[in-house]
């Protein structure tokens, strides 16, 4: 794993909390979800860190991909790859939680505009 830190910094001329090295230079990202690949986050996710209202997780691309899978199959709905790496938490979560304890996830945007990518990648397997 590199040596990196997230930290407040400065990202063209924003301040938010940024993945960064030790010298606070921004770390080269990657992330199967386009919109997820940049090493900071906006000033609302900031706030809500800092305030301790956020929690902020990481699962793999792999986990996305099977995520994105499960929901198109399980319920009819195409998740954008974004959204795919929230439900891939979810489904980590859900198996920690009580039966009788529900979990809401906001999908935020449409999938079908990465079925192709989805496939290139599963093929690639």
């Amino acid at each position: 794993m590199k040596d990196h830190v997230i930290i407040p910094g400065l990202i063209i001329r924003i301040k938010c909390y940024a993945l960064v090295d030790r010298d606070n230079n921004p770390e080269p990202t990657h992330s199967i979800a386009a919109g997820l690949d940049y090493p900071g986050v906006g000033p609302e996710h900031s706030y809500l860190k800092a305030s301790g209202r956020g929690e902020y997780v990481t699962v793999t691309g792999q986990e996305a991909l099977e995520a994105f899978q499960t929901l198109s199959k399980v319920e009819g709905i195409i998740p954008a790859l974004e959204s795919s790496h929230a439900v891939a938490y979810a489904i980590k979560l859900a198996g920690t939680l009580p039966a009788d304890q529900s979990i809401i996830v906001n999908l935020s945007g449409r999938g079908d505009k990465d079925v192709k990518q989805v496939c290139d990648m599963l093929e690639k397997k």
